[in-house]
């Protein structure tokens, strides 16, 4: 439910605010926020858990449609990727853990390791790419420490949150370079 609430004020935002600094920076990081949670919105919805629909690169596809929701879309692959980091370190993956495509089931817990793991870097790279389009170096930087902040006190809370949080650290360093 936070997840929908965040999700739709950084839509709001990103439709009613204009292009000012703040308003890029507070879309970008509410969207994470919605981000961390957006792919749990699966059993609510009747998809079964780890859908590959939500535990994926499309969320951030969809908001990447329309410019204006650019901030949105970076958010989201900042917030999903956080999401699916902590994903890659579950205490099994079996059953439960393992992503689910629609109309096939389980792709089983190989191939559910690549499938988050190659989703999780595509998120972030995204995000980073998106950024870096709709922001300066300096907004970027306020940004990536909201995102880091809200990175930090999710991964806490979350199974495996120092390995998710050292993998997560290592792709953006990278995504840097």
């Amino acid at each position: 439910m936070a997840a929908s609430l965040f999700l739709l004020l950084a839509v709001v935002l990103a439709f009613t605010g204009g292009v000012g600094p703040w308003v890029i920076m507070g879309t970008v990081v509410v969207a994470t926020a919605a981000g961390t949670s957006l792919p749990d919105l699966d059993t609510p919805l009747k998809l079964r858990h780890r859908s590959a629909m939500l535990h994926s690169i499309l969320p951030m596809l969809v908001a990447f449609q329309d410019r204006r929701t650019w901030p949105v879309a970076a958010g989201l692959g900042f917030g999903i990727g956080l999401h699916l980091a902590a994903d890659l370190f579950p205490s099994k993956m079996r059953g439960f853990a393992t992503i689910k495509l629609p109309l096939w089931g389980s792709i089983g817990p190989g191939l559910s390791y690549v499938w988050i793991a190659a989703n999780a870097a595509a998120n972030l790279v995204g995000a980073m790419m998106i950024l870096s389009r709709i922001a300066d170096r300096q907004m970027m930087m306020g940004v990536l420490v909201g995102v880091g902040v809200l990175g930090i006190a999710y991964l806490m809370r979350t199974d495996g949150g120092w390995c998710a949080l050292a993998m997560f650290a290592v792709i953006g360093w990278l995504a840097l370079r």
